[in-house]
């Protein structure tokens, strides 16, 4: 209910799902060897989706959008999918320190 409140005023109904699955498919993608390079290219090359296109940011804009239970919960979907990750990827020396932490990963370029 509170997730589609927010989808309802920044996204479209779904989003958060989308969001949730691509990210999922994107952890546990497959990567040469165990080490997983993410590639933060375009999903959508002919158009940028309503989302931005990056899948983690607009689950982070969710739990910062949502009551605490909500958050709770969504943190709670999103810890272990998180933890993977940052065990499958390397820190990038050159990422600007500002960004999110999923994007101060190496990438596949």
């Amino acid at each position: 209910m509170e997730i589609a409140r927010v989808e309802r005023h920044r996204y479209e109904p779904g989003a958060a799902y989308r969001a949730l699955s691509a990210w999922r498919a994107t952890v546990y993608g497959r990567g040469p060897s165990w080490i997983l390079y993410p590639d933060w290219g375009d999903d959508y090359p002919c158009c940028q989706p309503v989302w931005g296109g990056d899948h983690r940011e607009t689950l982070e804009v969710f739990c910062l959008s949502l009551p605490r239970r909500a958050v709770r919960e969504l943190r709670a979907v999103l810890a272990p999918l998180d933890a993977r990750f940052l065990a499958r990827t390397l820190p990038d020396p050159y990422a600007p320190p500002g960004d999110p932490w999923w994007r101060r990963r190496l990438e596949t370029a």
